[in-house]
């Protein structure tokens, strides 16, 4: 079973440091009023309410549109088809549902009785000047990360691709889209998976490199939006290199920062091609080979 490193959370009832959880460190190592088992279950309580919240919205829409044809279980299933051909309402639905998820994760670790320092490594970096590494250490990741990945990509790489283009193609305000992709998703990912499952992982008998490990793969697993194995391996890499410069930088704001980058410079890429802002010969080899075909892009499927 796992415990917490040095310390159980029965040993913080009824002390002084049970109300000040800043004041107690083991060596270098902070310690939670918390262990693995409560971190696990509230991430899965937020996940449950973060998807429900964007039942609610899509309910919502759908019936505002087609009354209460919408909310049928087929009426559902083709307004998400279209909606989420639609980059505008993709990103807006993306950032309140982010928000309610976000709102949630903060009320937990406060109401818990921690500080958000300690509870989500919500903190500045040990030293200022590794905001001037975010980008360069994401830009090289990802080289990296695409070295190892390529050769094992396959054909449905390009269909989530056309996917994701479908996407932009249809948003009408990029601002829009990249509130969600660009603000709600990374605060809201690294919130959850760098910060309150992390935070209990970490200190338990698998320590800070088999917390990264399990928290890559739920990131990875969560994102089922696409068809390539491939994707998952980036999903899964990325994911340990936000937890990698979580760990070095002790700022979950470094993560945050990086994981931003990482869907900005993705949607802006797509959006340049898709609006030929961008030469074909200039595209990576998977977008060229979307935007040199003949064939529209596929329909979103999920």
């Amino acid at each position: 079973m796992w415990q917490t490193k040095g310390v159980s959370e029965t040993d913080f009832e009824g002390s002084d440091l049970s109300e000040n959880p800043d004041s107690l460190t083991l060596g270098e190592e902070e310690v939670r009023p918390w262990g693995p088992w409560w971190s696990l279950f509230w991430a899965f309580v937020v996940i449950c309410v973060w998807q429900l919240s964007q039942l609610v919205v899509v309910s919502f829409l759908s019936f505002r549109q087609s009354g209460a044809e919408g909310v049928s279980q087929d009426g559902l299933a083709a307004f998400m088809e279209t909606v989420l051909q639609d980059g505008d309402v993709v990103g807006l639905m993306s950032f309140v549902t982010a928000v309610i998820a976000c709102v949630m994760i903060l009320a937990i670790v406060k109401v818990r009785g921690t500080t958000l320092a300690q509870g989500l490594a919500l903190r500045a970096p040990r030293k200022w000047w590794m905001w001037l590494l975010v980008f360069p250490t994401w830009f090289v990741g990802m080289l990296v990360i695409g070295f190892l990945v390529s050769p094992f990509q396959g054909d449905q790489a390009a269909a989530d691709q056309a996917n994701i283009a479908t996407m932009v193609e249809g948003t009408h305000y990029l601002v829009l889209l990249l509130l969600g992709v660009s603000v709600g998703a990374p605060l809201f990912e690294e919130f959850l998976f760098r910060g309150l499952l992390h935070e209990g992982l970490r200190q338990s008998v698998i320590g800070p490199i088999g917390s990264g490990i399990l928290t890559a793969a739920f990131f990875s697993l969560m994102h089922s939006q696409y068809q390539d194995p491939a994707a998952f391996l980036v999903l899964f890499l990325l994911g340990g290199l936000f937890t990698l410069v979580r760990e070095v930088s002790g700022s979950l704001w470094i993560s945050v920062a990086m994981h931003a980058i990482q869907n900005t410079m993705v949607t802006g890429m797509m959006f340049l091609a898709v609006h030929d802002y961008v030469p074909a010969d200039k595209l990576p080899e998977d977008l060229r080979q979307i935007f040199e075909s003949e064939e529209q892009p596929a329909a979103v499927a999920e």
